[in-house]
């Protein structure tokens, strides 16, 4: 049988472009769900060697990219047909709102019938514009490496984030491109990579030195910035020569090492008390790579007091913009920044009194919740799951959070075992957009990226039921990913059943059949299991982690609301009110 991918002499087919294209930049995996309009992209793929991560949906396609662009911080790429378009729609507003560097590729309609309803023709462009760094539709087959060049560049470069790429269905299955440039044509280098990292005025660090020189009670505030740099280990070591507390803006990525002695947790009102003593006595905050939005309150009190001198750094003037409320503003990559600032400044250290404080309040604030860790029988606390994981959990090993009350009570377990010294590869949780039902997607790819390490999903029974939900599961079991899924089962939507219950006394739409999920994924292929004892939970964790397949732990936990949950319930009586 002819294989109509072939080319004539000297051409070459539009989806061995994209494929020449996409190895060239030393990408060998991508996410897609199969679809007649992307077949010559697959086969093109094949032939360059690209593997294919062959999702069940193209929305669990887009979180597996996602969640492997976010722990990796390469680019990633996600292929989806015409209506695969909209399925991966809300990965893209994932990917935009936590900085995710993913090119997303739709194929669209025929561009000979273009704006006359052709099959499947949608201004896809147009659709995410509001949700990318970059949106086009690709207005040449020529063109096609020349503009996944250019949304490499846009995509990996500060801030990151999401592209979109749309290709015609015809550019894609035609084998009439020139191959190569015109002779004496000027060409560019295809798999060139570069960071552009711009460098610190010395008249900006000097203004921070001498902001920290005066300060008694400064603090960090590191943002989703200092991830996209790989500057972490370099605040690291800043922080702990200089005395300065670092508190993290978000729950989506924890860029620094939780038990280092200088890091107090989120800074969040509700979640880590210790946050208050911010409000109420820090003279100098520093954000590094951080969004004034609304896990920071914007900026305003009572999580940030007016009178507290605040000092914002992003990598782009776009980025500060929207800091405005800081009194200075900076424009540097954040590791040059941070490198000038402790190797080339005299920074003394901060007096030990302050932070000394600071970590107190952070050990008093989980100090009422240690009595859920020693529970014995009965439905497990959403907290003690968290803990008891991070507590198996190694230095290569990776926890994922998902879901509302469990993966806030999660915050609340990290800060009790942080206490405890121990240190763990890494936590990464849905990012500012909040889309539940991403973390199966999330720990399979993030197993599938790391294959040394282990990786364990905490989520919700709500969670797990929401798109993309269950289909990573089946993804990890084709391709034999031994990721450990945890499921939390208490029958309900915790957090907007308990806000009903605060608001208005009584619960509508708000309950959960006790479905037993772990014969679900048993009948599937996965190691499975179900927990109905506190003291049970642990065994059950240690058996699924020792298992080359893919693991499923139902727990039957207990319905109790979180600390945010109370804080939502505040809030929104106070916007009834006003």
């Amino acid at each position: 049988m002819n294989d109509i991918s072939k080319a004539p002499e000297g051409k070459i087919a539009g989806g061995h472009m994209l494929a020449r294209a996409i190895k060239a930049k030393g990408i060998d995996r991508i996410f897609a769900l199969c679809g007649g309009f992307i077949n010559p992209a697959l086969i093109g793929c094949q032939d360059y060697d690209i593997d294919i991560v062959a999702a069940r949906s193209e929305m669990e396609a887009g979180f597996l990219a996602t969640a492997t662009a976010r722990m990796t911080r390469e680019v990633q790429v996600c292929l989806a047909e015409p209506s695969g378009f909209t399925n991966y729609v809300s990965a893209v507003a994932e990917a935009h709102f936590a900085g995710d560097p993913v090119i997303f590729i739709g194929i669209s309609g025929n561009s000979h019938n273009f704006d006359n309803h052709g099959f499947k023709e949608l201004p896809q462009a147009e659709v995410v514009k509001c949700m990318t760094k970059y949106s086009i539709e690709v207005n040449e087959p020529g063109r096609i490496g020349w503009f996944f060049d250019k949304a490499y560049d846009i995509a990996t470069n500060q801030p990151s984030g999401p592209v979109q790429l749309t290709i015609p269905t015809n550019f894609i299955f035609t084998k009439q491109i020139d191959a190569e440039p015109p002779k004496g044509a000027r060409d560019f280098d295809a798999s060139r990579r570069k960071i552009h990292r711009p460098y610190p005025n010395a008249e900006d660090l000097k203004l921070v030195e001498t902001a920290l020189q005066e300060a008694k009670k400064p603090a960090i505030v590191a943002g989703q910035g200092l991830w996209s740099s790989d500057a972490e280990k370099d605040l690291e070591e800043f922080a702990a020569a200089a005395n300065i507390p670092v508190f993290g803006a978000f729950t989506y990525v924890k860029a620094m090492n939780q038990s280092h002695p200088m890091a107090m947790g989120l800074l969040d009102y509700y979640q880590n008390t210790c946050s208050r003593l911010i409000g109420e006595e820090c003279d100098l905050l520093i954000l590094l790579g951080a969004k004034l939005d609304f896990p920071l309150n914007f900026g305003e009190a009572p999580l940030i007091n007016p009178d507290t001198r605040m000092i914002t750094v992003n990598a782009t003037a776009r980025e500060l913009s929207d800091n405005m409320l800081a009194d200075e503003r900076i424009c540097a990559d954040l590791k040059m920044f941070i490198q000038c600032l402790h190797k080339g400044r005299n920074v003394p250290a901060a007096d030990g009194t302050w932070v000394s404080r600071l970590r107190q309040s952070r050990s008093e604030s989980v100090s009422e919740y240690r009595q859920f860790l020693e529970q014995k029988d009965g439905r497990v606390h959403p907290m003690r799951i968290t803990y008891d994981t991070l507590m198996t959990l190694g230095e290569e090993d990776i926890l994922v959070l998902d879901g509302g009350d469990i993966a806030c009570w999660g915050e609340i377990a990290i800060n009790a075992w942080a206490m405890e010294g121990r240190k763990v590869g890494g936590i990464f949780a849905p990012g500012p957009w909040e889309q539940m039902g991403t973390g199966p997607a999330f720990a399979t790819a993030m197993q599938l990226a790391k294959p040394d390490s282990r990786v364990v999903l905490i989520t919700g029974d709500g969670s797990l039921g929401l798109a993309p939900g269950f289909t990573p599961m089946e993804t990890a079991i084709d391709r034999g990913i031994s990721v450990t899924m945890v499921v939390a089962n208490n029958a309900q939507w915790g957090m907007i059943q308990e806000q009903q219950k605060a608001m208005y006394g009584r619960i509508y739409a708000t309950k959960l059949r006790d479905v037993d999920y772990y014969k679900i994924f048993e009948s599937a292929g996965a190691h499975a299991q179900v927990v109905t004892e506190a003291d049970a939970y642990l065994p059950a964790l240690n058996e699924a982690m020792d298992t080359s397949d893919p693991a499923f732990i139902e727990v039957k936990s207990m319905p109790t609301p979180s600390p945010v949950t109370q804080g939502l319930i505040d809030m929104r009586v106070r916007t009834s009110i006003e």
